[in-house]
């Protein structure tokens, strides 16, 4: 009995992200590897997109000023506990103030 079960929920998929069952072939998406997500996974559409906008968010745009960031990205010190890529601009004056 068990078995079967068990069996069952891996025919049935579901989202990693808001456990929607994922049944038309649309919504079955596997996360990009930069998302740092579990091998195996699936996406639904909405999900999916959604990851993708943060993760561009987060790669292209300043994590302090939301200003657009060019060619130079500077890393945040793991000490300032910031997520993303910073400005040169916010990245001096965080530099400034935790020194």
């Amino acid at each position: 009995m068990i078995k079967k079960q068990e069996e069952k929920r891996k025919l049935e998929v579901i989202c990693a992200i808001c456990k929607k069952d994922l049944i038309v072939e649309i919504d079955k998406n596997r996360p990009r590897w930069q998302w740092n997500m579990e091998a195996g996974m699936m996406l639904c559409k909405i999900c999916f997109d959604k990851k993708q906008s943060d993760y561009d968010k987060l790669m292209n745009l300043c994590a302090l000023c939301n200003k657009r960031i060019g060619l130079i990205r500077y890393n945040p010190k793991p000490k300032w506990n910031i997520e993303g890529q910073l400005c040169r601009d916010c990245w001096d004056k965080q530099n400034q103030i935790r020194k």
